[in-house]
């Protein structure tokens, strides 16, 4: 019990302590220190799922699933309170809070394979949303959703002995998203074609003017 104590109170002092330090240099008020309790809720609750892995460790690895999800969900909540303008961009970090606390359980649980595929669908899928979001190519990179399960059982091939047996539906499901990817890439990339074949025409232009006269 007594080692059990000093996880929580270690837990609930790190988190008072990191609102101190930025109230006193202005960046919290009373209405952001309101805003934030509900991710310092979830990220409190996730706190306890890891101190049940630690006081049960090696059998409390079960723990680390909700630990790592809830974890990941609170800390962007909280940076999306904190900073308003990334909201639009950090969500894709819901979508891939069950693969934090799956690969925790699988690099401090029983290391099953088979984890690492929602782990790869989940990131893959989050890393596609991102992207796009961020650079507002959602018509360009849509196929990421396609490549999700192919980098899931990628995965599962690097960490389950490369059997070959994989490789078929990784390389035919990885080859469908290129197509796509290739297809909508172009698409997207003939808008600027006269751009880029009037740049080219206006260089070679200043070139033709400023070469040397041959004698």
């Amino acid at each position: 019990m007594k080692n059990s104590s000093k996880y929580i109170i270690g837990a609930v002092l790190i988190i008072i302590g990191i609102l101190a330090i930025f109230g006193n240099i202005g960046f919290l008020t009373f209405s952001w220190i309101f805003k934030l309790t509900w991710p310092t809720i979830i990220i409190m609750i996730s706190l306890f799922f890891f101190l049940g892995y630690f006081t049960r460790r090696p059998q409390g690895a079960g723990f680390l699933v909700p630990g790592g999800t809830l974890l990941t969900i609170g800390a962007t909540l909280m940076i999306g309170q904190m900073f308003p303008f990334l909201e639009r961009y950090i969500w894709p970090a819901y979508i891939a809070a069950p693969a934090v606390g799956l690969f925790l359980l699988y690099l401090f649980g029983e290391r099953s394979p088979g984890l690492l595929v929602p782990v790869g669908i989940l990131m893959t899928i989050s890393a596609t949303c991102f992207l796009s979001s961020l650079f507002n190519l959602w018509g360009v990179l849509w196929p990421g959703f396609i490549l999700a399960p192919a980098v899931g059982l990628f995965l599962l091939y690097l960490a389950d002995g490369r059997k070959p047996g994989l490789l078929v539906p990784i390389f035919i499901i990885g080859g469908i998203s290129l197509i796509f990817f290739s297809i909508f890439a172009l698409g997207h990339l003939s808008r600027y074609i006269k751009y880029i074949a009037g740049g080219i025409l206006i260089l070679a232009g200043i070139r033709t003017i400023l070469k040397k006269p041959v004698n």
